[in-house]
């Protein structure tokens, strides 16, 4: 092997690894949207979604974040035009407990101090940041007594019957 493809195959590897490095946010302003479900005939789980729109004044291109909670770390995805962060998770109903969850966002360098701590087993200093509240009602059970389906049945027998009685009045 000579030298020019040693020096061109780490050239390429040191500006492929610049391109998709993500750089720190600076003074991160975010803006969120949040949802838990609140009918139970609505869903088999409880689903909690919270949508982030983050502004940082260095305006980094590539920000990636992670997301703490209940002492996990957890990727958050980004929209394809970059501009939203979407995290959710879900819970069986008796699991989702009413109150607030709290949501740590941390980029990738905070993330790495987070998980050092974590792997030290000692306590992370580690600021988040930005924090997300999300304020869960326990999903209970609204809307009507009966199920729809039971409403439907009923009043198409109701119609048959009504018209199965007025055209034996008519045939007489």
């Amino acid at each position: 092997m000579s030298w020019h493809f040693i020096v061109g195959v780490l050239s390429l590897f040191l500006s492929f690894s610049v391109l998709i490095s993500a750089e720190p946010c600076i003074d991160a302003q975010a803006t969120s949207k949040v949802y838990s479900t609140a009918n139970v005939l609505l869903a088999t789980e409880s689903v909690f979604l919270v949508e982030s729109a983050v502004k940082c004044s260095n305006n980094p291109k590539n920000l990636f974040l992670y997301a703490e909670i209940d002492g996990n770390l957890y990727p958050v995805p980004k929209s394809a035009d970059n501009s939203v962060h979407q995290f959710s998770w879900v819970k069986p109903h008796k699991k989702a407990k009413s109150g607030a969850y709290v949501i740590n966002y941390y980029d990738e360098e905070g993330y790495a101090a987070l998980r050092k701590a974590q792997r030290s087993e000692e306590k992370s200093e580690q600021k988040p940041l930005f924090t997300v509240t999300l304020n869960h009602k326990a999903a209970g059970r609204e809307g009507l007594w009966v199920q729809t389906e039971f409403i439907a049945v009923t009043a198409a027998l109701l119609v048959w019957w009504f018209a199965t009685v007025t055209k034996n009045k008519m045939q007489e």
